[in-house]
């Protein structure tokens, strides 16, 4: 992998080094459980794009249809099933291309590749705000519509998180969620937004995660009761004073 760091010195260019092709999802997927920090979270796929030098896979963008019951009536009023609009689902490259524009290049010509070979309109992605502020987007020149609506989730005393129905008599705590950061390439002028756009948030703007605030520990009061924070612990267990 000597190309590698003359790439990262600056002796050659990303398009000296680097090819972009359409692979199957299986090599996507085994790709993204190495070096994606989500690790193998699920997730769906419906085109993956790897990043090669020579025969070598050394990047991948996943992409897949967005996930949510209202995500494109949130963001378009289109109905779900629109298959022209996409969501970034993953987005890795090797550690050892960490900090170059490896990624950028990558996430760049994948997306014009999806307009090319599949008319896409738009792709659509949400970060992490306690991780990052989604710069790469914003490198990639993605429009930014600020952050997610406020929600929480429901945790029970085992431990998992409740999907649905009541928990008016379930033992357990609300946390708050993560906030996302919203990000769109828009290719179709046609297309509109119902996010209002906003200025790119800084890279000194990420959010802490705001389960615990760091306590380990968790306050239901309704039954007022103080419980681990299972974000943090990775399990709902009572405290007792």
């Amino acid at each position: 992998m000597g190309k590698i760091e003359q790439f990262k010195n600056r002796e050659i260019k990303a398009k000296e080094i680097f090819s972009i092709k359409e692979i199957d999802k299986n090599t996507g997927w085994g790709f993204i459980k190495d070096y994606h920090y989500l690790a193998d979270a699920k997730y769906f796929s419906m085109y993956d794009y790897g990043l090669f030098i020579e025969d070598v896979l050394v990047g991948v963008a996943s992409f897949s249809l967005p996930q949510g019951n209202v995500a494109l009536k949130g963001w378009f009023s289109l109905p779900n099933t629109t298959k022209d609009i996409l969501e970034l689902g993953r987005l890795c490259v090797l550690p050892e291309l960490n900090g170059s524009n490896a990624t950028s290049f990558l996430l760049s010509n994948s997306i014009k590749k999806l307009k090319k070979d599949y008319n896409i309109r738009a792709v659509i992605t949400l970060a992490d705000s306690s991780r990052h502020v989604g710069s790469i987007y914003q490198v990639c020149n993605f429009s930014y519509y600020g952050l997610t609506d406020k929600k929480s989730d429901f945790y029970r005393e085992d431990g998992k998180k409740n999907p649905r129905g009541s928990t008016k008599n379930s033992k357990g705590v609300w946390i708050e969620r993560t906030r996302k950061h919203r990000y769109a390439f828009i290719m179709d002028s046609d297309l509109e937004c119902n996010y209002n756009k906003k200025e790119y948030p800084k890279s000194n703007e990420r959010l802490k995660t705001i389960c615990c605030n760091d306590s380990e520990v968790v306050y239901d009061k309704r039954f007022e009761k103080y419980y681990t924070c299972p974000l943090c612990i990775g399990k709902l267990e009572e405290v007792r004073n």
